[in-house]
């Protein structure tokens, strides 16, 4: 049994959020954010589409959902002294990544509380 792609959507993206905010962090402490802006910017907005594309398809047939999650607005959040194109990828997951969320806790909701948290009883097992 394979975990849910749905759910494994939102720890995805939670740790492409962090690997970037790392990356972002490290450069600018080394002082190399100048220089290796171009490559950074494009191998995140690269990995953002892939995210993006994985959670759309693990959406699957929920039309409603897929638009939400599409249409989800930018993460409001400046920061004095931030490179403002950190900050527009950075706030494009994190926005996403705040509707991925409420998707997954309405569904939790419409699936009585269980959720998926626990597999149901063996039928096999002792009882």
């Amino acid at each position: 049994m394979g975990v849910d792609p749905l759910r494994q959507a939102h720890p995805d993206g939670l740790r492409l959020q962090e690997a970037i905010d790392t990356e972002y962090r490290t450069a600018r402490r080394e002082g190399t954010w100048a220089r290796a802006q171009p490559q950074m910017l494009e191998r995140w907005r690269t990995a953002l589409r892939a995210w993006t594309l994985a959670a759309e398809a693990a959406l699957g047939a929920d039309q409603a959902a897929r638009g939400r999650f599409r249409s989800a607005p930018a993460a409001a959040g400046t920061q004095p002294g931030e490179s403002a194109d950190w900050l527009e990828v950075r706030n494009a997951l994190a926005g996403k990544l705040a509707v991925l969320g409420a998707i997954l806790e309405e569904g939790k909701g419409a699936a009585g509380g269980r959720g998926g948290a626990t597999p149901p009883r063996s039928v096999w097992r002792k009882r």
